[in-house]
């Protein structure tokens, strides 16, 4: 079996367009001509979850904020590894250290996170000791500083743990509230409008008369933006009446930061949007080789925003 050659495929591709911008590069264009948000404002923890970072997000402690016990078992010295038989002189809880200092032959029972106390460098689990009655006798010897979590270990004071341009998670939030912040600065949201257009389309819930369809683009779209976490502004159905169009986008301008349009920016008679972009602003670029959605036409409003327009319409 032969291969076809690129000539050959075109040939079987009636409508192919050397002129269609392949779309990678689309994509890029659209990128360089966004312009990001600049406004910030401050939101409580909770509320924050999918937003953006505006600032860093800086420990003003370390974590974990003291020496503690990663076992649950007995804290001591190291030099006192190797003694036949230690004395059990007092309990550490998490929360709730022992505040006296270890003198040489002495431990304590310890629990996991709790502080490890003065005189104390090394934890052993309670599974390789035995104790009878305040005395502790090691079945197998640790090593040196083991089962130590140290302070700043995982984040040292002053540390950045976040930077700017981060899309906040769960897990995110979780983290800065074990640093104790409970405010943070974010972008404000994007405000995206949308709106179908074209005479043939009919919101839901109404009859369908000959030639006439659902309108279901929006749905898709809308959908989509929901998704992303932007603002939504859904702005309906408009007509294939040039004026109606420029008015509509005009208003669009004043309500969001993008506008995404589905209809007509193709080659038909009633396709109005590319004319009217040409007239209120820069065409970036018009056609990209893809199937479907070939007529994309992307401007940039000139006194305000980005406008981007699809010409397919998902059925």
């Amino acid at each position: 079996m032969t291969r076809a050659t690129l000539n050959q495929l075109i040939s079987c591709q009636d409508d192919y367009d050397p002129n269609s911008l392949p779309v990678l590069q689309a994509r890029k264009l659209i990128r360089d001509y966004l312009q990001p948000i600049q406004r910030t404002e401050k939101l409580a923890l909770k509320s924050a979850l999918g937003r953006v970072l505006a600032s860093d997000i800086l420990s003003p402690h370390n974590v974990p904020s003291h020496d503690n016990s990663a076992m649950d078992g007995f804290a001591l010295h190291s030099r006192d590894i190797g003694n036949a038989s230690l004395t059990i002189v007092g309990t550490a809880y998490a929360g709730r250290p022992y505040t006296g200092t270890l003198q040489a032959g002495q431990c304590i029972r310890i629990m996991t996170g709790a502080v490890i106390p003065e005189g104390a460098d090394t934890v052993i689990m309670q599974e390789r000791t035995e104790v009878t009655g305040d005395t502790l006798s090691i079945v197998e010897q640790p090593k040196p500083q083991a089962n130590v979590r140290y302070a700043g270990e995982d984040i040292g004071a002053g540390q950045a743990v976040f930077a700017p341009g981060r899309m906040l998670r769960a897990a995110d939030l979780g983290l800065i509230a074990s640093l104790g912040i409970g405010e943070v600065e974010v972008y404000r949201k994007l405000r995206v409008a949308f709106f179908s257009t074209g005479d043939e389309l009919v919101s839901i819930g109404q009859t369908l008369q000959q030639g006439q369809i659902y309108d279901s683009n929006r749905y898709t779209l809308h959908g989509m933006l929901e998704r992303l976490g932007v603002d939504v502004i859904d702005l309906g159905v408009v007509g294939d009446d040039p004026a109606q169009l420029e008015a509509t986008l005009l208003h669009a301008s004043t309500v969001a930061d993008v506008v995404l349009t589905s209809g007509g920016v193709s080659v038909g008679e009633a396709d109005f949007m590319k004319q009217i972009l040409e007239k209120l602003g820069q065409v970036v670029f018009w056609k990209i080789a893809m199937k479907p959605g070939r007529p994309l036409a992307t401007a940039k409003w000139v006194m305000r925003i980005t406008l981007a327009c699809l010409a397919t319409r998902w059925r």
